[in-house]
């Protein structure tokens, strides 16, 4: 009874999916991680959101707003990257972010 859309593992079937979460992790069929890089930006984004007031105060060093960002922000960001297969594209959309979270904190 084995298609392509189902598996047997252990004289049970299974069904395949095309992506999944495993871990906090999107795993899909293809390998590629680009979907839990754009998920990882946008939840650092929202994490840079709920702070927003704190990092754009110009009452606060701009060295401590760094710390700050790179301790609230960035370990949400790059949570589980070290499984990242990173392409060309993903780099390039994790540097957008850098550059946008350093871009806002210096307008304040």
């Amino acid at each position: 009874m084995e298609n392509k859309r189902h598996r047997c593992v252990f004289y049970r079937c299974v069904k395949q999916t095309k992506t999944f979460k495993y871990l906090g992790s999107c795993i899909t069929e293809d390998g590629k991680t680009t979907s839990d890089v754009r998920q990882r930006i946008g939840q650092a984004k929202a994490a840079f959101h709920k702070k927003k007031t704190l990092f754009c105060s110009n009452n606060m060093n701009i060295e401590l707003r760094k710390q700050l960002i790179k301790s609230l922000v960035w370990s949400v960001a790059l949570y589980g990257a070290e499984t990242w297969t990173v392409s060309k594209n993903d780099k390039k959309r994790i540097e957008v972010f850098e550059m946008w979270c350093w871009r806002t904190i210096r307008r304040g």
